[in-house]
C-alpha cells in the first residue's frame, strides 16, 4: 500500500484511475479505503450538506456514506463515473432514506455573511442574493435540483452526475442547461 500512497501524493495516476486502484485494493486494505475517504470526503460532505440543515446532519450523514461503501466496497466494479460518482449515489441514498429528499431547502436562506470588514450594506446584497438563490434552487424539480447540487456542491462532472443519477452525459448536460436557465429566469424575476 506505501506505492500507492507514493503514487497519490505525486499525482502520477489519473484520478479516475487511481480512485478505482485503490477501491480495488481497498477490498483487502484499510489504508486504502482510508486514502479513499481523505480524497473524497469533502465533496460527499458537501454534498450531504446541500442537502441537510445542519452542519452535524451532514457529518453524521457523511459518516454513513463511508460506513456504507465500506461495506459495499467488495461489490465496486470500476465505471466512467469512478468512485466520486459511486460514493455519491451512496449519500444520495442516504439522504433520502434519512427522510430528507422533500423537506429540505437546499441552501440555508438565512445563512448570515460573517466576513471580518464587510460593510453592512455589502452584508445585506451578499445575504439578499443567497436568498435569491436559495428560492430559485428550491423553485426547481428535483431531478433539476439534484443536479445542480451535484454539480455546484460536490463539483462533478455531467458524465459522474450522470452516473449518480442514472442518465447519460447528454440528457445530464439538458438537465443542468435547462436547470440554469430556470434559476436565471427565477432569479431576474425577483431582482
Amino acid at each position: 500500500m506505501d506505492e500507492m500512497a507514493v503514487l497519490v501524493a505525486d499525482g502520477e495516476m489519473p484520478l479516475v484511475d487511481l480512485d478505482d486502484e485503490l477501491a480495488l485494493a481497498a477490498r483487502t486494505d484499510p489504508e486504502a479505503f482510508g486514502l479513499l475517504y481523505h480524497r473524497h470526503r469533502r465533496s460527499v460532505y458537501r454534498y450531504l450538506r446541500s442537502r441537510t440543515r445542519s452542519d452535524e446532519d451532514a457529518i453524521d450523514l457523511t459518516a454513513t456514506t463511508f460506513e456504507r461503501a465500506l461495506v459495499a466496497m467488495p461489490r465496486y466494479r470500476p465505471r466512467g463515473g469512478g468512485v466520486v460518482a459511486w460514493l455519491l449515489r451512496i449519500a444520495r441514498n442516504a439522504a433520502i432514506d434519512a427522510g430528507r429528499k422533500t423537506s429540505v431547502i437546499p441552501l440555508d436562506p438565512d445563512v448570515v455573511d460573517r466576513r471580518p470588514g464587510a460593510s453592512p450594506e455589502a452584508v445585506a446584497i451578499t445575504n439578499e442574493d443567497r436568498r435569491a438563490l436559495a428560492q430559485a434552487l428550491a423553485a426547481l424539480p428535483e431531478p433539476q435540483r439534484e443536479a445542480v447540487i451535484l454539480r455546484y456542491a460536490a463539483g462533478l462532472t455531467a458524465r459522474q452526475i450522470g452516473e449518480v443519477l442514472g442518465k447519460t452525459d447528454v440528457a445530464t448536460q439538458k438537465l443542468l442547461g435547462r436547470a440554469l436557465a430556470s434559476m436565471r429566469e427565477h432569479y431576474r424575476d425577483d431582482a
